[in-house]
């Protein structure tokens, strides 16, 4: 099981964004503060449903927004599985 595409709304420092992955090896590369980590954090809250930071939940949302969304297409056994989470 890998995951395929990561589509983030109002994340942390994220707007809005959205990454596809290749089955091998993915790099996040870029500056200090630039959201690399944040990335990472949103792939373990779309795996867990909580961040691996900061256990209060609304704490994710972008700053003077509502709400955050994340979205995951993974392949498990060649099919594609859709897991949607939000606050």
């Amino acid at each position: 099981m890998y995951l395929q595409k990561l589509t983030l709304l109002n994340f942390k420092n994220y707007e809005e964004a959205e990454l596809e992955f290749i089955p091998t090896v993915n790099c996040f590369v870029g500056n200090n503060g630039a959201g690399k980590t944040n990335l990472l954090d949103a792939i373990h809250y779309l795996s867990l449903c909580k961040s691996y930071f900061n256990p209060v939940d609304s704490q994710q949302i972008r700053y003077e927004h509502d709400f955050f969304m994340l979205q995951g297409v993974f392949e498990k056994a060649e099919l594609n599985e859709v897991i949607f989470c939000g606050l």
